[in-house]
């Protein structure tokens, strides 16, 4: 069928690449976005860094909150791709469209209603931080049905395996990106610039680009098709399967609430530390998440084929790939903080706090790229429910490890605190996915 790729046939390794390559740069450029923005904020202090940063988790919060749909959608599309059920396929993006718009407005309503009492809760100590925060948020809000949707639309196209084009039209929404940046923050002429608002218009902006994009270039897809019937039974299966990493997702972004409320303690220096750290930390998430789409897609329709002998072969490839991506990004962070962190800040409180940070870190990224690779692999086959019974526990871990290791440690205590659970996280997923195949190779040898 046009514009999608049948992954259960053909050499592993190149199917994969062709697949992740074009995942990693869609998720690098969007990475790319909040790049730009924190670049240019910068440039006015750690203050308004802190306002973005703490408005930020409520933006992540909406995105975690969508995988409910998204997930389920994209896993779904995958297995009826594989196993050639077309119509059904269309049936499952069409509630997915339904649910992804529904879920945006409740979701934009809520924060409206309580953005005071959310940005309140973190009791910033500065009434300045606290009102470019409010603004942030507000403004950002407008876009929650826009990022669902982009999101959506690039999971499916993935999961039909053409994952070219969401790269194609995400690359148009950063350069629009990069150019109303600098313009809306800092102004030109005798326009003065808005701060953190311009910073959060000049994203909508870019969301309402894509969006438009991906309405045009879908228009005439067999399978996002606008004439499907509504079927709440296939619905009820999406989000079935998307709630296990819906529970999960949201739990993170709550614990990493919590987490920010025990830094706070320290200043906006070291929440916009976080803030930042978390930001060039993303390079080695999104890139991962590449491999993590194109597993679960290839997993999927090789899942849906019965083709188990691809899944083994490609598991051990991606582990391979994985690894050495992991290694090498541990390497740049542990020896080049300093580096990294001025790019974006310049005062030498911040820096040698975020020189910390990097470091610590540094020394969990293999086995967060592990983690982060497995869960695609999970829920390719449909095992959604495996990796967050881990992943809520072992993050969770973090608060009362942040708590105990801050009082000989400081600061640097609550850092740890995140490394020593994503090691954890990332050793236990990986023997949880070889020892299931194990299981599933056993069971196909006996039928």
């Amino acid at each position: 069928m046009k514009g999608t790729n049948n992954l259960t046939q053909g050499p592993i390794m190149p199917t994969l690449m062709k697949l992740t390559l074009p995942i990693i740069a869609t998720n690098f450029i969007s990475t790319t976005y909040g790049f730009i923005d924190m670049i240019w904020v910068g440039r006015l202090g750690s203050g308004p860094v802190a306002a973005i940063g703490t408005a930020s988790f409520f933006i992540h919060l909406a995105l975690a909150l969508s995988t409910i749909v998204t997930i389920g959608t994209g896993i779904k599309v995958s297995h009826c791709m594989g196993a050639g059920k077309f119509e059904q396929a269309r049936l499952y993006i069409k509630n997915g469209f339904f649910m992804s718009v529904l879920l945006g407005l409740l979701y934009m309503m809520f924060v409206v209603l309580t953005q005071d009492r959310l940005i309140g809760f973190f009791e910033l100590g500065s009434d300045e931080v606290e009102k470019m925060a409010k603004q942030f948020l507000s403004i950002s809000i407008m876009g929650t049905v826009f990022s669902i949707l982009n999101n959506l639309y690039a999971t499916i196209l993935n999961a039909m395996g053409n994952s070219k084009k969401p790269f194609h039209i995400f690359s148009a929404g950063l350069i629009l990106n990069i150019i109303l940046d600098p313009f809306l923050i800092f102004g030109v002429g005798n326009f003065k610039g808005w701060g953190v608002a311009g910073a959060a218009i000049a994203t909508l902006t870019a969301n309402l680009l894509v969006t438009g994009l991906f309405v045009i270039h879908t228009r005439n897809s067999r399978l996002i098709s606008k004439s499907s019937a509504w079927n709440f039974h296939l619905l009820r299966e999406v989000v079935r399967m998307g709630i296990p990493i819906t529970v999960q997702r949201v739990t993170f972004t709550m614990i990493s609430i919590i987490i920010a409320k025990i830094i706070v303690q320290w200043g906006a220096e070291a929440i916009a530390v976080q803030k930042i750290g978390i930001q060039i930390e993303s390079i080695s998430f999104m890139t991962i998440g590449g491999l993590q789409g194109a597993i679960a897609a290839f997993f999927g329709q090789n899942y849906g084929a019965r083709r188990l002998d691809r899944i083994q072969e490609g598991y051990r490839k991606a582990l391979l790939i994985t690894s050495v991506f992991g290694i090498m990004i541990s390497f740049i962070f542990i020896m080049f903080p300093h580096q990294l962190f001025s790019l974006f800040l310049t005062d030498q409180t911040s820096l040698e706090l975020g020189k910390d940070y990097m470091v610590i870190i540094g020394y969990s990224q293999l086995f967060m790229c592990l983690e982060l690779m497995t869960v695609g692999a999970f829920n390719g086959i449909g095992k959604t429910h495996i990796p967050p019974m881990f992943s809520i526990l072992l993050t969770a871990l973090r608060i009362p490890l942040a708590l105990i290791l801050s009082e000989p440690f400081g600061l640097n205590g609550v850092w740890m605190s995140i490394a020593l659970s994503s090691m954890l996280k990332g050793v236990i997923l990986v023997f949880w996915f070889k020892r299931y195949l194990r299981k599933i190779n056993v069971a196909q040898a006996i039928h």
